[in-house]
């Protein structure tokens, strides 16, 4: 009886001891599964997780209580602050449409077109509003001409273009004096170059412009600007008696006297009777006599 009792016991405690290694084994292995992962899901888990279903037992509470954790695992903190990642605009330049291009084309187009009527309606020059012709530019170059022989030329070439104009009288007039100018030029022996001296201030070249369209006064004025050295001008007797003499041939009765004494100083006695001569026949008055006469 006593030894039955006994082997009863035996039996009992190595059952006990075998159902703890059991339980032993199978808490390990629970736990192997918590720490190494979840076993992929069967297609029927899959299905009843996809279809909300509840889980089968309690491993699959196990499992997703497990994914749920990794996935809402908190970050560890760091100390360092992140530097927020600035924002790249990207310009991405709009592409017209086929259908809108012919479009803007003809916009540009009428823009150009408003440019270009723009610059039409600007005023013109003067020059050309009011001279179309060119008859006040030809006008002009007379003015201004100053060799005898260029303004004959002028004058003619605007009394053939422009035979009915208001300034037809004046050139008239003008080329007449021009070619009498022309005429005292070579009978002294004058070059053209005579008329163009780049010489004396403004009272000079009016003078100068006057005394070639026939002005006796203007051309006894620069006479007396060489003889004093006035306007502008160095003292030259050469080109005193010069201007005198083209004074006198104008028909300047005092310019005729003085170079009729010039000409009595230097002996030229011929010359002297014709000068005096002419200053008395222009309505001069001399003195009683000149100091010397040679005849």
């Amino acid at each position: 009886m006593v030894t039955e009792v006994a082997g009863f016991g035996r039996s009992a405690s190595w059952c006990i001891v075998m159902a703890m290694a059991i339980g032993a084994g199978a808490a390990l292995a629970q736990t192997r599964a918590w720490v190494g992962g979840i076993q992929p899901a069967t297609p029927a888990v899959l299905v009843r997780e996809e279809a909300g279903a509840p889980p089968r037992n309690a491993t699959d509470r196990v499992r997703k209580a497990v994914v749920k954790h990794r996935i809402h695992k908190p970050k560890p903190k760091s100390r360092i602050k992140r530097q927020p990642k600035a924002k790249t605009k990207v310009k991405v330049k709009p592409q017209l449409r086929a259908e809108a291009r012919p479009k803007a084309v003809a916009k540009l187009k009428v823009v150009q077109s408003k440019k270009l009527r723009r610059f039409d309606n600007l005023p013109q020059s003067t020059a050309v509003k009011n001279d179309p012709t060119g008859m006040e530019a030809r006008w002009q170059e007379i003015q201004t001409a100053l060799r005898p022989a260029s303004l004959i030329v002028l004058c003619e070439q605007f009394e053939r273009d422009f035979a009915a104009s208001q300034f037809a009288h004046q050139v008239g007039v003008i080329a007449a004096s021009a070619r009498r100018a022309l005429e005292i030029q070579r009978s002294a022996g004058l070059s053209g170059d005579f008329f163009e001296d780049a010489v004396g201030d403004s009272g000079y070249r009016e003078n100068l412009r006057k005394a070639v369209r026939g002005d006796k006064d203007a051309a006894y004025g620069i006479a007396l600007a060489y003889k004093t050295g006035a306007a502008g001008v160095d003292a030259s007797p050469r080109r005193m008696e010069q201007w005198l003499h083209f004074s006198a041939e104008l028909g300047s009765g005092v310019a005729s006297w003085e170079l009729a004494e010039i000409y009595n100083r230097d002996g030229f006695i011929a010359d002297v009777a014709r000068f005096e001569k002419k200053a008395l026949d222009l309505g001069y008055q001399p003195p009683p006599r000149l100091p010397t006469r040679g005849y």
